[in-house]
């Protein structure tokens, strides 16, 4: 992949959540290509380690795909701290997650699941989200 192709995308906006006080990382609208993520795509982390990832893609383009390369954990100083492993890696690459899209005419909803060291969570404050299509 030709770097020049990767969009870096900080998030929107962060919030705890009450409860069990999770992190939501939420993004406006992305663009890249023919391809856009919908305003409102989120990553959501919990104390234990897990995060789950929610958002819509589409392409004027048949048989296109929306892959995110990889997502750092940035701490208050935007200083990196590791990055989300998927539990189902692409090629063999476990910080790759990949949404096929068969037809243009379109829109896909995006789920995935990742983790990331449960150490990390009272240090995390920013997400930095690296994506293509």
């Amino acid at each position: 992949m030709d770097p020049s192709a990767i969009m870096v995308a900080a998030n929107a906006a962060a919030r705890r959540l009450t409860g069990w006080t999770p992190w939501e990382f939420t993004w406006g609208p992305i663009r890249k290509g023919t391809c856009t993520m919908a305003a409102g795509a989120r990553w959501t982390l919990f104390p234990n380690g897990t995060a789950v990832f929610d958002g819509t893609v589409s392409s004027v383009d048949d048989d296109a795909a929306w892959v995110i390369w990889h997502v750092d954990l940035l701490d208050a100083g935007w200083a990196v701290l590791g990055s989300l492993a998927t539990e189902h890696p692409v090629g063999g690459d476990w910080r790759k997650f990949v949404r096929t899209m068969p037809s243009g005419a379109e829109p896909y909803r995006f789920r995935a699941w990742a983790s990331f060291e449960p150490d990390l969570w009272d240090d995390i404050a920013h997400l930095k989200m690296y994506s293509s299509c």
